[in-house]
């Protein structure tokens, strides 16, 4: 609000926006003065002339010129001072001491107001005392209105800056007998009193912020696929998981840990997307996994636990709405993990997607409150009522001296496969929940609202282009792969991805792009088969992996442990040799004494049985092998003299 302008009169003078005060709260002399400078404002309000205002309510013209001058002053918590300014004996300013501090050393009083005008001749002190607060150097205790520890040592840090700053003996506050401590304990106070989230912080405890108390705009949206947001979370439970060994026997072994990473809409509370990691930290990798679920249809979990159903009013999104299959959101809400954080993620979410990524503050979870709300109603739901939850920290520590126990058993603790089966029936249960928060209709029926227009307009869905429908791995950045070959030596083109071969028969013939790069797309969940293009976006056949890495379904993560064992020599295996059986060994060697090994195995498990399952789902029949001709026999050798070169190995290679 603009401050009134005396030579225009009252007319901008809007006494409808001052704030108002209750006058039966004041004393009776106070409140007889203030209701007749409240009649003399309303009358210069109304256009009334100072003579008249001076007859009728006995306050003389300049008085009320200075009452209206007062009122429109701008008060500490951000509004007018209004009516509040009119009690009589208030300051409408803070105290500014415009004399030199006096030399006090046997005394106390007559230096009003001298810190204030220290900290603002000197704006960097006033810098110091706050990152004392913020630090963490200065405590308040628990309590009201609380006790200020650490002020000695802030005090000795802020008397050295003053000598800093060429302050001697005889100024302030080394002049004074107490070294100005107690004004600057009040400062800080003072401080913490007005800022909230300060005293908080001082005091060690984490805000958390309504948003009714924010006085901030609402964060929510109004449409379905308009905001979404997106959080991964530690489950608080243990895991096991069952290995078969070669020879048929069965051994349990407890996994580290497990993470879940989904993706919820927050106009209709429906999850879009969700995936377990079993690593020990997410990655870029799990992220991208998650919007490229969320994007693509989804189908009906297979149960294979007794006792399980799933409700008639549940499903998933895109299996019981059909208009929402490939669609995707306009703005993603995210936090500040360096997952989200990577280039290759933004490319995703900015580029191949085409939405805006909004990234909250850090340390700060209730800024996306309805993913943290859903991990809520996971754990209460699912993860404290399985027998291996560790509710807390005791329980932690429980749990701990149960593992160091060799008597401890697994035996009741649930497999990771039986964990993913738990977690779609929970979430295709919660889409068919009543939510509280949709006014008692569920995920489902909200969505279907707004996709349908039923009781309001229909939503307008974008869906993401084709070639992502068809071949989701486009959704990485590519890599750039040069392709290798030697026609003296007889060798056809081929590439190397992550150390191993790639290649296909449409490749093997093409000598003239040796040399050249090739942009590579690839899906990190399967390295069996990538995506080739030419730099200038010529598509080529797919490559498939040399060896057998062509046929054991394995992820990025895992080939990645498989060549890092093996640069510690710790894995060995030659060209025939399954890679994935062989590591699979290694880890059953020490899976009993460390989680991770047990994690890794569990991995290997999941992308099997996701192998399987998406070969189940999509079978290919068997081409039948063509007949070798003479002619292609004899273009496959070198002909003429072929001379014997060098071979050189790379630095940072091994066999």
């Amino acid at each position: 609000m603009k401050p009134v302008d005396l030579q225009n009169g009252p007319r901008s003078l809007r006494l409808a926006e001052w704030p108002i005060l209750d006058d039966s709260a004041l004393v009776e002399g106070q409140r007889a003065v203030f209701q007749q400078r409240k009649l003399a404002i309303e009358a210069y309000a109304r256009g009334e002339t100072l003579r008249r205002i001076a007859e009728e309510c006995g306050i003389h013209g300049y008085t009320v010129q200075r009452l209206v001058r007062r009122a429109q002053q701008a008060h500490p918590d951000g509004r007018l001072w209004g009516y509040r300014a009119l009690v009589p004996h208030v300051r409408v300013r803070s105290y500014e001491r415009s004399k030199a501090p006096r030399v006090l050393v046997h005394e106390t009083a007559g230096n009003a107001g001298a810190f204030a005008q220290l900290l603002q001749r000197h704006p960097g002190l006033a810098l110091q005392l706050r990152r004392e607060l913020e630090a963490g150097n200065v405590a308040l205790q628990p309590g009201e209105p609380g006790r200020l520890t650490g002020v000695k040592g802030a005090a000795a840090r802020f008397h050295q800056a003053c000598r800093e700053l060429g302050l001697g003996a005889g100024d302030y506050p080394l002049n004074q007998q107490d070294k100005a401590i107690r004004s600057l304990g009040r400062t800080l106070r003072a401080w913490m009193q007005d800022d909230f989230d300060l005293a908080a912080r001082a005091a060690g405890t984490r805000v958390k912020p309504a948003s009714a108390l924010r006085q901030l705009p609402e964060r929510g949206a109004g449409d379905a696929f308009d905001t979404v947001e997106f959080d991964a979370h530690k489950m608080d439970v243990r895991l096991k998981v069952i290995d078969r060994d070669p020879l048929g026997g069965e051994q349990s072994y407890e996994t580290e840990r497990v993470w879940l990473l989904a993706i919820i809409d927050v106009a209709t509370r429906c999850i879009l997307g969700y995936t377990l990691s079993m690593k020990r930290e997410c990655s870029r990798f799990e992220a991208i996994a998650t919007f490229r679920r969320a994007v693509t249809p989804a189908s009906a979990p297979e149960l294979t636990l007794p006792g399980l159903s799933l409700l008639p009013s549940g499903g998933f999104v895109s299996q019981v709405v059909e208009q929402t299959r490939y669609a995707c959101w306009r703005q993603i809400r995210l936090d500040n993990a360096r997952a989200h954080l990577a280039a290759t993620s933004l490319d995703v979410v900015c580029e191949a997607l085409g939405c805006a990524a909004d990234f909250g503050p850090a340390y700060q979870p209730d800024d996306r409150p309805f993913i943290e709300r859903f991990f809520g109603t996971v754990t209460a739901t699912l993860s404290r009522r399985l027998p291996g939850a560790l509710a807390g920290r005791a329980a932690a520590h429980k749990a701990l001296k149960r593992l160091r126990d060799p008597k401890d058993t697994l035996r009741l603790i649930v497999t990771t496969q039986e964990l993913e089966e738990l977690l779609d029936l929970t979430v295709w249960n919660y889409h068919g929940t009543p939510h509280a928060g949709l006014g008692g209709f569920t995920p489902l029926e909200m969505m279907q609202r707004h996709v349908l227009g039923i009781g309001r307009e229909p939503v307008r869905l974008r869906l993401i282009p084709q070639p992502l429908r068809e071949r989701p791995e486009l959704l990485h950045d590519p890599v750039l792969c040069r392709v290798h070959g030697n026609l003296g030596r007889g060798e056809r083109p081929y590439i190397t991805l992550f150390h191993v071969r790639y290649t296909s028969a449409w490749l093997a013939q093409r000598s003239g792009l040796i040399g050249q790069r090739l942009r590579i797309h690839y899906d990190e969940g399967d390295l069996r088969r990538v995506r080739a293009s030419t730099q200038d976006g010529q598509v080529l056949e797919d490559l498939l992996a040399s060896g057998p890495w062509r046929h054991e379904p394995h992820s990025l993560l895992v080939r990645q442990e498989v060549f890092k064992a093996k640069r510690k020599r710790q894995l060995d295996f030659g060209t025939s040799d399954n890679p994935i059986e062989a590591f699979l060994a290694l880890r059953r060697k020490d899976a009993g004494k460390r989680r991770r090994s047990a994690s890794d195995i569990a991995q290997v498990q999941r992308e099997r049985k996701k192998a399987s399952s998406k070969t189940r789902a999509n079978p290919t029949p068997p081409s039948p092998p063509a007949e070798p001709t003479a002619q292609a026999a004899s273009s496959q050798l070198v002909t003429g003299p072929v001379k014997g070169q060098r071979l050189r190995i790379e630095r940072g290679f091994a066999r």
